[in-house]
């Protein structure tokens, strides 16, 4: 995970972070692979691709493991359509992500990433989530309120009534990686929906609460 996570390009447009996979967090990263691997999943959709920063290091990651992004920007749609249409196991759409997420069919075993939103933009995630059959659910910018993170403060527990349990990245976990992203470190919420079998706490016992 470390050689793919830093060799992969930080070519994001228009982001506070940088760029980078997960906004250049190992730790972040560290917890969407622990879930991806713990829980066997098969599918990866991810709402908010920008350039494709993340999404190419999926594909790297896990090139057996089918992959769907989306961005309704057509600049960052562009830039990553080109950037990842070396990977076999990528799709890529131009369009939005509740429109994306209601015309799919998928497994259970799928994971999802939100992090669709700009700034100044109306924030998906309720419609999101609302439109998500079942699958196991990563929240980007979610409201932890802990000193030290940013994030945005309508993504909150508000917007995902209807999941089954809630659990939040832990500011005092210790993680086996050291953090170099300085700029940016945001929170993080994991849920599932209609998920009930191999969905554990032990998961998260080191870096969620």
């Amino acid at each position: 995970m470390l050689k793919e996570f830093y060799t992969t390009p930080r070519l994001g447009m228009d982001l506070h972070d940088g760029g980078g996979p997960f906004g250049f967090d190992i730790h972040k990263a560290y917890e969407v692979c622990t879930l991806i691997n713990d829980m066997d999943v098969s599918v990866i959709i991810e709402t908010g691709s920008n350039t494709g920063d993340t999404t190419e290091f999926l594909a790297k990651l896990y090139p057996t493991k089918k992959i769907i992004t989306c961005d309704i920007n057509n600049n960052y749609f562009n830039f990553a359509k080109t950037r990842l249409e070396k990977y076999n196991n990528v799709e890529i759409y131009n369009v939005d992500s509740v429109y994306l997420i209601q015309n799919l069919k998928y497994p259970k075993d799928t994971l999802f990433y939100l992090d669709a939103h700009e700034n100044g933009m109306d924030l998906p995630l309720t419609k999101e989530i609302k439109s998500i059959k079942h699958g196991i659910i990563a929240i980007d910018d979610f409201n932890i309120n802990a000193p030290g993170y940013s994030y945005e403060p309508a993504i909150n527990i508000d917007c995902i009534k209807g999941t089954d349990d809630v659990y939040i990245n832990n500011p005092l976990a210790k993680y086996p990686y050291p953090l170099l992203q300085r700029a940016r470190r945001c929170g993080r919420a994991y849920t599932t929906k209609k998920v009930k079998a191999n969905w554990n706490y032990e998961i998260f016992k080191k870096f969620c609460k």
